[in-house]
């Protein structure tokens, strides 16, 4: 479903959604077909999602588009842009091959081990021939049965691309590899421009090992943590050394040079952090992008960290539209007094649909209910994207 905050402009955006069934069944003949929605971004993307299969027997999606209707009855006259095989999770894609001005058809064709098909609704768009350079955040989904995490995806008003954190991983799955790069690859993003590290727990740093060594990056912002870590996070570092991205060493007010239409600045932590609270070591990145703003703050936690920054900063250096709530939500983080001072419009949360630590905690979504912010949060909404022009937000 498409949601629209404005601030006070009207944004502009495509999107036809639906949903169908949710536990995996015995298939007996023809697989259940989902149901396909096409959303129109920035930059002449199409954000392509479906529901999924729930047939025991499922086998593949292919996505197919065209420049004419009528896919299903007559494939040949269009083209099978993405197969995926086997795993039946994989829903979503974002198709960024295309022409402004051109009109495209999409449809879905869910396949299982008996080779018999079934299509999908079909959808059409046309590409605008002057679609807006937005900032657009995308909320990349770290679910894996029980591993969660924080990974985002920054994509600025000239077309550069910072990823902060990575997810996690383990021996057979990679937050990163499974994850973040395939949707790279969707977008068309052969490098990335940066990375930000926020601090080293492996939720966040694990699937960005993976990243490094399948995508090439100009910069890394690590926090710099001196104490004792684990040996993801020495993993990590040697992965950065390794790969030749230059290695940054963040710490509060340094101000990065991440797009010149965007105010990025670096809020916390302190010089080589390396007592205390690793979550309170996290990264704190303020974005500003004409009106709105966004406001990263990685694992950080009240006492110690959002009190060591609320001591430094006035509340208009910490005012922000969307807040990535920290640590997934935790009751520990996102306090009060933080709300006080960031004042958001909404609140975007990281956190896996299967973590084992009841994230996020009812007592932070009462918070947030009690001053009317709207939630966001990949457990409940899987993937999600932010865009704005500067004046309005759209939330897909």
């Amino acid at each position: 479903m498409l949601k629209k905050i404005l601030i006070p402009a009207v944004a502009c955006a495509v999107i036809l959604a639906a949903a169908c069934g949710n536990s995996p069944l015995d298939s007996a003949g023809d697989p259940t077909p989902s149901v396909l929605s096409i959303q129109l971004q920035s930059d002449s993307v199409v954000y392509t999602s479906w529901n999924q299969c729930p047939d025991a027997d499922f086998s593949a999606y292919i996505l197919w588009r065209g420049l004419s209707a009528g896919i299903q009855a007559d494939p040949s006259q269009a083209e099978a842009i993405k197969i995926f095989t086997s795993d039946p999770l994989q829903l979503a894609w974002f198709d960024s091959l295309l022409t402004p001005g051109e009109t495209y058809w999409y449809a879905l064709e869910t396949r299982n081990t008996a080779s018999l098909s079934a299509w999908s609704n079909e959808e059409s768009l046309t590409v605008p021939l002057n679609e807006p350079d937005n900032l657009t955040v995308f909320f990349i989904d770290p679910s894996h049965g029980s591993l969660s995490g924080d990974a985002i995806l920054v994509r600025t008003p000239n077309h550069l691309n910072y990823l902060i954190d990575g997810g996690d991983r383990r021996s057979d799955w990679s937050c990163g590899h499974d994850r973040i790069v395939p949707m790279l690859d969707s977008l068309g993003i052969t490098h990335l421009d940066g990375i930000v590290a926020t601090h080293p727990h492996s939720d966040h740093i694990g699937g960005l090992i993976a990243v490094l060594l399948e995508i090439p990056v100009d910069k890394v912002w690590d926090c710099g943590w001196t104490g004792s870590a684990t040996s993801t996070y020495e993993t990590f570092l040697y992965t950065v050394q390794s790969s030749g991205a230059q290695y940054i060493q963040a710490s509060q007010g340094m101000i990065l040079d991440w797009d010149p239409d965007l105010q990025v600045k670096i809020l916390h932590p302190e010089p080589s952090p390396g007592t205390g609270s690793e979550n309170n070591a996290s990264i704190v990145i303020h974005i500003g992008f004409q009106n709105v703003s966004f406001l990263f703050t990685g694992d950080l936690e009240s006492d110690g960290g959002e009190e060591a920054v609320l001591s430094l900063y006035s509340e208009d250096d910490l005012k922000a539209d969307i807040l990535k709530i920290g640590h997934h939500g935790s009751s520990d983080a996102t306090g009060e007094l933080w709300l006080d001072a960031v004042q958001p419009t909404l609140a975007a949360i990281e956190v896996g649909a299967g973590n084992p630590y009841g994230h996020p905690h009812s007592d932070l979504l009462e918070r947030l209910s009690n001053r009317g912010i709207p939630v966001y949060r990949t457990d409940e909404d899987g993937t999600f994207i932010i865009t704005t022009d500067g004046t309005s937000i759209t939330v897909f």
